[in-house]
């Protein structure tokens, strides 16, 4: 079983940061796999026990990377292969909204699309500190605490208000919508021509507009059919925003290399225990 605390950032940081989330588990000598599916979240981890985890190429099963004590994992824009965890883990995670990376850090999410990058190749000394700190804290309260602190001390070097804004506004929007937007429409309340809106939003998100829509349409889509394992694909695909069920069977084929049942049947539904979750 995981064993999971979310905890909400700092109100400053709410626009840029889904939540902070601790999670500890133990494979007791298996190895659990997770399917790296299209995400529009770029997240950074903090791994405390166990080596952190190797990704396997979906071709040939072979290692592609392991990870470091510290990683920025991008955004995924297809299936890129599967995540193996093995032995007793403890880590933190900051999941960031889309947008939130660039907001932030001023550093373009187009550079992690569908990559795994050393979190110390970014921020050099930096981010050990934060580690030690995070490593030494006595709860995860003063866990949130540290990262708040490190993550507005850089979010008040930035301009105040920019075109950024607007593009967080947009791709916030096209979230919570889950991907059910017009994007013409959304160009217009920016005052914004289309080419002009679509390039500051993949400078900043690392996706076009579309593209965002698409990968928020089908993690939507994947997270009812966990929760409701007995709905029918057709219900889901409505429920969803598809056109119909054909729709999404594309869709799933494209950003998790398999048809939507062979996905959930590969999928490991590992039990998961919240002692505090975010909304």
């Amino acid at each position: 079983m995981i064993t999971t605390t979310e905890i909400l950032p700092a109100p400053p940081l709410a626009p840029f940061v889904r939540c902070y989330a601790f999670r500890e588990f133990d494979t007791r000598g298996t190895n659990l796999l997770k399917p790296w599916h299209a995400s529009y979240e770029i997240s950074l981890f903090f791994f405390f026990k166990a080596l952190p985890v190797q990704l396997a190429d979906p071709g040939t099963g072979g290692i592609l990377k392991k990870g470091s004590y510290c990683d920025i994992v991008g955004i995924g824009t297809q299936y890129n292969g599967e995540m193996t965890f093995n032995g007793c883990y403890a880590f933190f995670e900051i999941a960031f909204k889309a947008g939130g990376f660039n907001k932030i850090f001023n550093i373009y999410g187009s550079e992690f699309i569908n990559q795994i990058v050393c979190a110390e190749d970014i921020f050099n000394n930096e981010i050990k500190v934060l580690y030690e700190q995070l490593y030494g804290a006595k709860n995860t309260r003063e866990m949130a605490a540290w990262v708040n602190a490190f993550l507005l001390s850089h979010l008040k070097k930035q301009k105040p208000r920019d075109s950024k804004d607007i593009i967080m506004s947009a791709s916030n929007l096209i979230i919570k919508n889950d991907g059910n937007a017009n994007i013409s429409k959304l160009a217009g309340i920016a005052n914004m021509s289309m080419r002009n809106f679509e390039r500051h939003f993949i400078r900043q998100t690392g996706t076009p507009p579309k593209l965002l829509c698409s990968i928020a349409r089908f993690n939507r889509a994947f997270s009812l059919k966990l929760d409701n394992p007995h709905e029918s694909w057709s219900s889901i695909a409505t429920l969803s925003g598809y056109f119909d069920q054909m729709h999404l069977i594309r869709e799933f084929k494209r950003f998790s290399g398999n048809p939507p049942s062979a996905f959930i049947r590969e999928t490991p539904l590992t039990e998961e225990h919240f002692t505090d979750r975010v909304k």
